[in-house]
């Protein structure tokens, strides 16, 4: 069973919570081993700042992510019904909206931002779709290779994101 929206989001703020844990506790660590003379304190503190500042990175992120969504609950209620366009194996699902993207990480793409999407093939051993916005950047949302288990569910995704682009222009018309 796959996580709704909220499961999803709650998880990602328990990581953080405990990478929040595990990065005060590193820093007490260092102190007071440096407080004892223990040169190693010195890497407890560096480690402890380092994932202090991914962490800080990584929340910012997500607040950005999240502050795309214009009506969240609308998001989360099509998010948890999107049975048909969940990928779950390629970390994609896809609303009437958004494409929300949870591997390798938490990304929300507004569909209607972007201007066209594209198929990226590299001699027959990889395909990635790519979502590509109004200044012509790219994003992937998905990708697979020759061979793995992917393909079916890759192919999914393509008539789902095809069908959101063809539905598109044929209301533009």
């Amino acid at each position: 069973m796959h996580k709704t929206f909220r499961e999803l989001i709650t998880d990602i703020q328990n990581k953080s919570r405990t990478s929040l844990l595990i990065c005060t506790s590193m820093l007490t660590a260092g102190v007071i081993l440096l407080a004892f003379g223990h040169m190693v304190g010195w890497l407890f503190v560096c480690m402890g700042i380092a994932l202090g500042y991914s962490l800080y990175n990584k929340n910012a992120r997500m607040k950005k992510e999240l502050a795309k969504i214009s009506d969240m609950d609308r998001l989360s209620r099509e998010f948890d019904a999107a049975d048909e366009n969940r990928f779950e194996l390629l970390g994609l699902t896809v609303t009437s909206e958004y494409a929300v993207m949870e591997l390798p990480y938490f990304q929300i793409y507004r569909l209607a931002d972007m201007a066209k999407f594209e198929v990226g093939i590299q001699e027959n051993i990889r395909k990635a779709l790519f979502l590509t916005d109004r200044s012509g950047q790219r994003h992937r949302i998905a990708e697979t290779q020759k061979g793995d288990a992917l393909q079916e569910e890759f192919d999914r995704a393509y008539e789902t994101v095809r069908a959101y682009f063809n539905s598109r222009e044929e209301a533009q018309e």
